[in-house]
Protein backbone atom coordinates (compact mmCIF):
# COMPACT_ATOMS: atom_id res chain seq x y z
CA UNK A 1 0.00 0.00 0.00
CA UNK A 2 2.90 2.35 0.68
CA UNK A 3 4.16 1.87 -2.88
CA UNK A 4 0.84 3.05 -4.30
CA UNK A 5 1.04 6.25 -2.25
CA UNK A 6 4.58 6.86 -3.46
CA UNK A 7 3.59 6.21 -7.07
CA UNK A 8 0.69 8.65 -6.86
CA UNK A 9 2.87 11.28 -5.20
CA UNK A 10 5.45 11.03 -8.00
CA UNK A 11 2.71 11.38 -10.63
CA UNK A 12 1.51 14.59 -9.01
CA UNK A 13 5.05 15.94 -8.75
CA UNK A 14 5.80 15.05 -12.38
CA UNK A 15 7.12 17.73 -14.71
CA UNK A 16 3.77 18.73 -16.17
CA UNK A 17 4.48 22.19 -17.48
CA UNK A 18 3.36 24.04 -20.56
CA UNK A 19 6.53 25.98 -21.33
CA UNK A 20 9.57 27.59 -19.73
CA UNK A 21 10.10 31.34 -19.97
CA UNK A 22 13.47 33.07 -19.81
CA UNK A 23 12.58 36.48 -18.40
CA UNK A 24 16.18 37.70 -18.15
CA UNK A 25 19.72 36.38 -18.50
CA UNK A 26 19.59 34.39 -15.24
CA UNK A 27 15.93 33.68 -14.58
CA UNK A 28 13.88 30.86 -16.08
CA UNK A 29 10.26 30.40 -14.99
CA UNK A 30 8.29 27.16 -15.43
CA UNK A 31 4.75 27.93 -16.56
CA UNK A 32 1.99 25.35 -16.13
CA UNK A 33 -1.11 27.04 -17.57
CA UNK A 34 -1.96 29.28 -20.51
CA UNK A 35 -3.38 31.84 -18.08
CA UNK A 36 -0.05 32.01 -16.23
CA UNK A 37 1.80 32.30 -19.53
CA UNK A 38 -0.39 35.26 -20.49
CA UNK A 39 0.28 36.96 -17.12
CA UNK A 40 4.05 36.45 -17.31
CA UNK A 41 4.13 37.71 -20.91
CA UNK A 42 2.23 40.83 -19.81
CA UNK A 43 4.75 41.50 -17.01
CA UNK A 44 7.80 40.64 -19.14
CA UNK A 45 7.08 41.34 -22.82
CA UNK A 46 10.69 40.46 -23.82
CA UNK A 47 10.43 36.98 -22.25
CA UNK A 48 11.56 34.14 -24.52
CA UNK A 49 9.79 30.77 -24.56
CA UNK A 50 12.14 27.79 -24.28
CA UNK A 51 11.25 24.11 -24.39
Amino acid sequence: MATKAIAKRSEIKGSTYLVKLRIDARTVITVRTKESLKNWKAKYPDAVEIG
